[in-house]
């Protein structure tokens, strides 16, 4: 029983420093719902048509960074472990762009 009472102690003590409080939760959750709506918003605005896309991907940008900062705990993380994620992250994004560039000039060459 008194092992119970210890662990319990321990685990409350553990999550103070390294997660964020219900109300940055709450204030993350609502930035996330409002920044969805300008997503689905930003595509009814005719004249924004050219620029949807990239608009679109700078929001999806920011939301992604939001989640895995928060909510997958990563900007509580040491700086190695954020480095272990982030490095492969940017390659795989450097590499998607890179396929889209690609896909584009070869749809342009043969269409």
């Amino acid at each position: 029983m008194s092992t119970h009472g210890h662990a319990t102690a321990a685990h409350e003590s553990h999550d103070a420093p390294g997660h964020a409080s219900v109300a940055t939760y709450v204030r993350v959750a609502l930035i996330l719902s409002a920044v969805t709506a300008l997503e689905v918003g930003v595509i009814y605005i005719r004249f924004l048509t050219p620029i949807v896309v990239p608009l679109l991907l700078v929001m999806a940008a920011a939301k992604f960074t939001l989640v895995v900062m928060f909510f997958m705990h990563l900007r509580y993380d040491p700086r190695p472990v954020a480095a272990v994620f982030v490095g492969p992250l940017i390659i795989a994004s450097l590499l998607g762009l890179a396929l889209i560039a690609l896909v584009g000039t070869l749809l342009a060459i043969h269409p």
